[in-house]
């Protein structure tokens, strides 16, 4: 554990860096698009950096497509196999969310890979980053306090347990639509309204707001025609839960796809995992 590459990533990696920093030799890159004084403390390497590094981080995603790692403060794109090829033999590669190809690739090369978005710890803390982003979102959008207002959360996963509680604390009538009956009863339990996916449609008319967290289009062109013409929804999802962006503008409903909220909303420099 002597030195560390961070490649591409969000403003996480930069108060990573930053803060290991203090103890190994680190560096960044794929920031050059980013001017930040944090960012200015662990320096802007080259690839080749890599050749001497023992330990390379890679973001969380890593990838969406498999191709480029994910590097939004990037003004180019950084392919997998260029950083795979640069690696030291001995180099441990971490990532979030490790795809095929990152796998095939670290194995082919005898690279250690360590995939740590499979800690449970760190899934949990980010659901509730997550659902605190989302709150914002919804206090920010609508016009109205919380405590007023009909949620329907779609799915009950780790982020919308997170978010079903802190909606419900805040007074809000929340409901959950979930596939699983086991989920419903836990959202029972926990508060909240339960109703199947299947039985919905006829009461998606009464919500201010739906937060959908299913990675599946749930919201196809039939439901999306029954919510409200000032219905906020909000995904959550790593794929869109709304099948028809243009249909949505055009009954009124508001669709803001979050993506990444715990560096989007939540992370400033006095804000570190």
């Amino acid at each position: 554990m002597k030195d560390f590459i961070f490649l591409g990533g969000d403003l996480r990696f930069i108060y990573a860096a930053a803060k290991l920093n203090k103890k190994y030799d680190c560096s960044v890159y794929g920031f050059d698009t980013l001017d930040d004084e944090v960012h200015k403390e662990v320096g802007i390497p080259v690839l080749n950096v890599i050749k001497r590094c023992h330990n390379v981080v890679l973001p969380l995603p890593m990838s969406r497509n498999c191709d480029y790692i994910t590097a939004p403060y990037h003004s180019g794109k950084i392919p997998i196999s260029s950083i795979i090829n640069a690696c030291s033999e001995k180099a441990t590669v971490y990532c979030g969310k490790a795809c095929p190809v990152l796998r095939d690739m670290c194995r082919e090369n005898s690279l250690k890979l360590i995939d740590y978005f499979e800690q449970e710890e760190l899934i949990v803390l980010n659901a509730a980053i997550t659902a605190e982003g989302a709150l914002e979102i919804i206090m920010r959008e609508k016009a109205k306090a919380i405590m007023s207002m009909s949620i329907l959360v779609t799915g009950y996963g780790r982020i919308a347990k997170v978010l079903s509680k802190y909606l419900h604390a805040l007074g809000a009538n929340v409901t959950v639509c979930a596939r699983k009956f086991s989920d419903l009863a836990w959202a029972r339990i926990a508060g909240c309204k339960a109703i199947h996916i299947n039985d919905v449609d006829s009461s998606l008319g009464k919500f201010d707001a739906v937060v959908n967290t299913i990675p599946a289009q749930v919201l196809d062109r039939n439901k999306l025609v029954r919510l409200r013409g000032d219905c906020l929804v909000v995904d959550l999802a790593s794929k869109a839960g709304v099948e028809d962006l243009e249909l949505a503008k055009e009954v009124g409903v508001k669709v803001i796809w979050a993506l990444s909220i715990p560096w989007e909303v939540n992370f400033g420099k006095n804000f570190l995992i």
